[in-house]
């Protein structure tokens, strides 16, 4: 079924409750992964859980900037009555995988399930009551969803379907080589540079720039820019090296995953003026999906959206929660 849902009517916080004493655990595990048929490696995967210890677990994912930190990427949701709240839920989350393996290919999203059912193993946790993902946290949640279908209760998938779109691949095709062409040119920052501030024109509609930027002085309008982007590669380098990056951006254009093995519930989050994941590529997998639903929302942010409207995932969330088996 699909939905078109109006952001003016999402935010409904529900009154605060008593909640039971949290516990945090974190770290990182070594685990022996499998990256091609009768080869494996020791790979670290670091892991951050809070909540109440018999509380059921929710994984909580974004896109391949995201880690771990979940109280810091998506603030606006996590704490003590809102949505992501470590009182009644443990909230799950890990780093993603980002080193190739030693053949130079990428970390799959289907390796980066697997590793989060390691630390589920670790920690005695048999099944997810929710996994919810955005972007590249999304396909992660499908491929976790095909690929251990008795580990999921039930999926939100925001901005992420079960294949790339080409014209998506196309562009971080373009941003892969121009990190090549730093590295090259023994530049490694201005290639990351050039990457993110392209990666950021695919983000955000051409609506959203205009209204930003747009400007009668067209000086002006680059100087600001530039100071944008400036902005954007700060935030990005010292957290992203190029072998990352590349990585990690290479395996969302192999990730694939067939929807009919998809068993789980999956609400599909769809935004109107998003360019990398477009409306009708969610209609087709939601139409493609054994039991879904699609919510259509109207946005200024595009693929962004899910971390700039925060009363329409607020609500998203916790109906999400409240109507699945997290109680």
């Amino acid at each position: 079924m699909n939905q078109t849902t109006s952001l003016a009517e999402a935010c409904c916080p529900p009154p605060p409750v008593t909640a039971p004493a949290r516990r945090f655990v974190g770290g990182g595990i070594w685990h022996d992964m499998r990256w091609a048929p009768g080869r494996s490696r020791p790979v670290r995967i670091m892991y951050r859980m809070e909540g109440p210890e018999d509380a059921p677990v929710v994984a909580a994912f974004g896109g391949i900037s995201a880690d771990r930190r979940v109280d810091e990427w998506w603030r606006d949701h996590y704490g003590a009555d809102q949505a992501l709240d470590p009182d009644a839920s443990r909230i799950l989350s890990v780093d993603w995988l980002g080193e190739p393996w030693p053949d130079g290919s990428p970390v799959t999203t289907a390796q980066q399930a697997a590793a989060l059912v390691a630390v589920m193993d670790h920690l005695g946790i048999d099944r997810l009551a929710a996994f919810i993902g955005s972007s590249y946290g999304a396909m992660v949640g499908l491929a976790l969803a095909a690929a251990f279908p008795d580990r999921i209760e039930q999926l939100v998938a925001i901005s992420g379907a079960h294949r790339p779109h080409p014209l998506a691949s196309a562009r971080r095709l373009i941003q892969r080589e121009v990190i090549r062409l730093g590295l090259d040119a023994g530049d490694e920052r201005r290639g990351l540079r050039l990457a993110r501030a392209l990666a950021m024109t695919t983000y955000r509609p051409p609506s959203l720039f205009d209204e930003r930027f747009g400007h009668d002085d067209p000086g002006r309008v680059l100087g600001r820019l530039n100071s944008y982007f400036d902005h954007q590669a700060r935030g990005l380098i010292g957290r992203f090296d190029a072998e990352r990056y590349l990585c990690l951006s290479e395996s969302l254009d192999l990730h694939c995953v067939d929807p009919a093995e998809v068993t789980c519930p999956v609400t599909l989050v769809a935004v109107r003026s998003d360019e990398l994941v477009p409306v009708e590529q969610l209609q087709s997998l939601a139409r493609a999906l054994p039991e879904s639903s699609l919510r259509v929302i109207d946005s200024n942010y595009g693929h962004d959206a899910f971390l700039k409207e925060p009363c329409f995932f607020d609500k998203l969330i916790r109906q999400t929660l409240a109507e699945g088996v997290v109680q």
